[in-house]
């Protein structure tokens, strides 16, 4: 295979194309902004996304790869329309980005400029939401690369950035506490574990506020570990996370509808919610909630 004028094949195999079978699923994002910071035309620009996709496939050990972009006028799975706490995405703005950005990720995304891998430009779902159906079609032989955590609630492998490595599937999942290069504690994890973590710590990126109180305070990322790190199953987690919810008579399916990645094109939240083993309390409160004004006609 020809990569950039370089012939793969006389590579070795330390550098040539892996044999694993698996697929990268990855946000084009990452290396659309890299190629647009560091480049002064668009087919530089493309090139340089080209090589920061296949660099990724190597990290990842992957033959081909799945790279999704999510449209400037997407409407994102209705997230738009869920009356939250906080409005989704609300405060974000449109500051300044690299001159280039949008003209690479447009070129990137035309068909035929990718002879190695597959460009996905997303309309209707995010790009993330693609991207999780994916992990789950390919179950084994998928590998989700992003720098956005949100992809982190995939049980299928995981391509762990700052460890390096492809962290094997995990139906249930973990926690653990981080730090910012400030010196910020942040809260990371796996799988469905993770969702429920967000549940209650929220997702400052996506303006999505989670649980308002826990026994009367805030609950940041480390009270959301010390809270939920040691549950070891499913019926425990979700019922401990809705309990929260319960006490303060806060509607969970907003937060929820806006934090959940889909698993497939007619998957929602309380299609997933419905799929968990509930406490009579948490069924009955979540059958009322379910029935309260919480998303724009």
């Amino acid at each position: 295979m020809l990569v950039c004028g370089v012939d793969t094949d006389d590579l070795g195999e330390d550098f040539g194309v892996s044999d694993s079978g698996r697929t990268l699923i990855i946000d084009g994002d990452g290396p659309a902004y890299v190629a647009a910071a560091t480049v002064k035309t668009v087919a530089t620009g493309l090139r340089r996304f080209q090589q920061e996709v296949l660099k990724q496939m190597f990290l990842a050990d992957c033959s081909t790869a799945e790279v999704f972009l999510t449209h400037e006028e997407c409407t994102k799975a209705g997230r738009f329309n869920v009356l939250g706490v906080k409005p989704y995405q609300g405060q974000r703005s449109s500051g300044a980005k690299p001159p280039l950005l949008s003209q690479i990720r447009e070129a990137a995304y035309e068909e035929g400029s990718m002879d190695e891998f597959e460009v996905h430009m997303e309309t209707v779902v995010e790009a993330d939401d693609a991207m999780m159906m994916l992990s789950y079609a390919l179950g084994e032989k998928g590998v989700i690369r992003s720098d956005d955590k949100d992809l982190r609630m995939t049980p299928y492998p995981y391509y762990e950035i700052k460890r390096g490595v492809v962290m094997p599937s995990d139906p249930f999942g973990e926690l653990w506490v981080d730090e910012t290069p400030s010196g910020q504690k942040k809260l990371l994890g796996r799988s469905l574990k993770f969702f429920w973590a967000q549940m209650v710590m929220g997702d400052t990126a996506d303006n999505v506020k989670g649980l308002l109180k826990y026994k009367g305070k805030n609950i940041g990322p480390v009270d959301a570990h010390k809270l939920l790190d040691p549950i070891k199953d499913i019926e425990a987690l979700c019922n401990t996370v809705i309990d929260a919810y319960r006490e303060i008579d806060q509607n969970p399916l907003p937060e929820a509808w806006m934090l959940w990645m889909l698993r497939s094109p007619h998957d929602n939240v309380w299609a997933y919610f419905n799929e968990l083993p509930w406490s009579n309390e948490n069924q009955g409160f979540l059958q009322a909630c379910v029935r309260r004004e919480w998303f724009k006609a």
